[in-house]
């Protein structure tokens, strides 16, 4: 018997249920396939940002279309791990505390809502599990071209391990994170041991089923690298990068980018810009390093601390 939160799964069996908590109100649907064999223990989320569509679908057809007799070991499938934001139609945040999930772990026990459900996630799931794939894409605001994201920390075997899971989802593009953005799912995970990766793919609040169809195929190729699912393992050339440099607005405003999403920039190009209300430049943004556009806000309305894209380098 696999025991996972409140749900549990004989070998061989596939349960659907919901998850359920003693700190929270919310209550998470979750694919539990329990294969014949034993095996490691994959975690997959999707819908930690409430409008990421194409990963939420993404992460739903895998629950369905995994068979319990294709694998060997334990696979939980979370596919809208935020269903406040998912139902709220909310962007980056959870509504009731305008907290970013995805810069919450590992929560708190007596913390806001998002840092609640963090909690309650890394306890009973993430720590839990082997490793994580935590699938995202563009938010409603959020043009980009499919990247993974990796952990790079201080210890080098587990770098290893979660660059090449992040390598085997048949996008060109994966980033070596050094921690730039704290709270994340896969730091986290890090942190504890965890072979994990974030991978983007879809954009702007769209149900992609072409990107989704990416997203399932990719993972299923890095379920078989690691031996949970049977099947020959895929190898697809990639781009390493070793910088996700991020750029963030100084004031609100309205944002004209001038660059593109797959765009090629050096440092010092002029990215953008943001103006006022009446049309006048507050401030030009410049490329900080050279490198690919892999991430773009395309919203007009920009608010203080708002990203403004992200370069690979």
């Amino acid at each position: 018997m696999w025991q996972f939160g409140n749900l549990s799964a004989n070998k061989g069996e596939k349960v659907k249920g919901y998850l359920t908590f003693d700190l929270i109100e919310e209550k998470l649907p979750v694919f539990l396939i329990h294969g014949e064999k034993e095996g490691p223990t994959v975690l997959i989320f999707g819908g930690i940002h409430g409008c990421e569509y194409t990963s939420i679908d993404a992460a739903l057809e895998l629950g369905k279309s995994i068979d319990p007799k294709e694998i060997n070991g334990k696979i939980a499938v979370i596919p809208i791990a935020n269903p406040a934001s998912f139902y709220a139609r909310s962007i980056y945040v959870h509504p009731e505390d305008k907290k970013n999930l995805n810069r919450s772990f590992p929560g708190k026990p007596d913390g806001t809502a998002a840092e609640k459900l963090a909690y309650c996630l890394n306890e009973t799931a993430i720590k839990a599990t082997d490793y994580l794939i935590d699938l995202h894409g563009g938010d409603m605001i959020e043009a980009l071209v499919p990247f993974s994201i990796y952990q790079v920390t201080d210890d080098s075997e587990l770098t290893h391990q979660s660059k090449q899971l992040a390598s085997l989802f048949g996008i060109e593009y994966v980033v070596g994170s050094t921690g730039q953005v704290n709270g994340s799912t896969y730091g986290t995970a890090a942190k504890q041991g965890k072979v994990a990766a974030i991978v983007e793919a879809g954009q702007q609040g769209i149900l992609d089923k072409s990107k989704s169809l990416l997203l399932q195929k990719g993972t299923k190729n890095a379920l078989c690298s690691i031996g949970v699912l049977n099947g020959k393992t895929v190898s697809n050339p990639t781009q390493q990068l070793q910088t996700f440099d991020w750029t963030f607005a100084d004031s609100a405003g309205l944002w004209y980018p001038v660059v593109s999403i797959g765009e090629m920039v050096e440092e010092d190009q002029l990215i953008g810009k943001i103006t006022d209300e009446f049309g006048e430049t507050i401030k030009e943004y410049y490329a900080s390093v050279s490198g690919v556009v892999l991430f773009l806000v395309t919203s007009l309305a920009i608010n203080k601390k708002d990203p403004l894209l992200a370069i690979g380098d």
